[in-house]
């Protein structure tokens, strides 16, 4: 729960982040009955998060530039 971006030291367990989050409804949360959280872009505790595809992606991708950046550099 305490992850952080390494780029930017954000942290990643928060509702922007989480596939449930809707900012076009008006809980911003799709999930009935969840806690109100009032800052969307902060750590909170919430035991329904879910990492949206998009930023587990981007983490990934980022893990296999740098894998490959590694396995190059025993090429040449």
């Amino acid at each position: 729960m305490r992850e952080v971006c390494e780029g930017c030291g954000k942290t990643l367990h928060c509702c922007k982040n989480c596939h449930h989050f809707d900012h076009n409804i008006s809980r911003e949360c799709t999930l009935e009955g969840t806690q109100w959280i009032g800052s969307r872009d902060m750590q909170n505790y919430c035991e329904d998060f879910e990492m949206t595809d998009s930023v587990r992606k981007e983490k990934e991708e980022k893990v296999s530039k740098a894998q490959s950046a590694f396995q190059s550099l025993w090429e040449k």
